[in-house]
């Protein structure tokens, strides 16, 4: 027997949320995590100083992690979170050290967005360093948003930390 007629058939797509790994736990760190959360990011924070990287600084992320910024990152991408399209990576590190090794980690993942935080000097700095002793390409740089944020003349840490939600928003 053959059956005909109409079906009608209701898929809903589960999506998973956005995923934003800020790397550094400092001042802008903090409120930062806490709009993600309200925007109803998945928030990871890593930072290689325990006395950042704590829950007491961070109550509301899903993840707060102490230790080496590549080797965490690392971690988080083996792990059970993919580096993919819905993920945002924020560098807000203490050290343009921090950033290379971050860098180093992520630039050739197919992140949503990479910004890094820092001034013309020490973004200028960075690059030359990984064209020069990692022989990486200035073009692979183009996708880095550096400064980070919107630049709407922000000066305290949640100004700060508005721009770079708004960016990552609007990405």
């Amino acid at each position: 027997a053959v059956a005909t007629g109409a079906m009608t058939v209701f898929i809903e797509v589960q999506t998973q949320p956005p995923h934003l790994i800020i790397a550094g736990a400092g001042h802008i760190a903090v409120p930062l995590a806490a709009m993600a959360h309200l925007c109803e990011f998945v928030v990871s924070v890593i930072d290689d100083r325990v006395q950042f990287a704590n829950r007491q600084r961070f109550p509301t992320v899903d993840h707060v992690i102490a230790g080496s910024f590549r080797q965490e990152l690392r971690r988080l991408r083996h792990g059970s979170l993919t580096f993919d399209a819905s993920t945002y990576i924020v560098l807000v590190t203490r050290g343009h050290q921090h950033d290379v090794e971050c860098l180093l980690e992520i630039l050739d993942d197919p992140v949503a967005y990479i910004g890094m935080i820092g001034s013309q000097r020490r973004i200028r700095a960075v690059y030359e360093l990984l064209e020069r002793e990692q022989g990486i390409p200035a073009a692979k740089f183009d996708r880095i948003r550096a400064p980070v944020g919107v630049d709407i003349g922000a000066q305290t840490p949640a100004e700060i930390g508005v721009c770079i939600m708004a960016e990552i928003i609007n990405v």
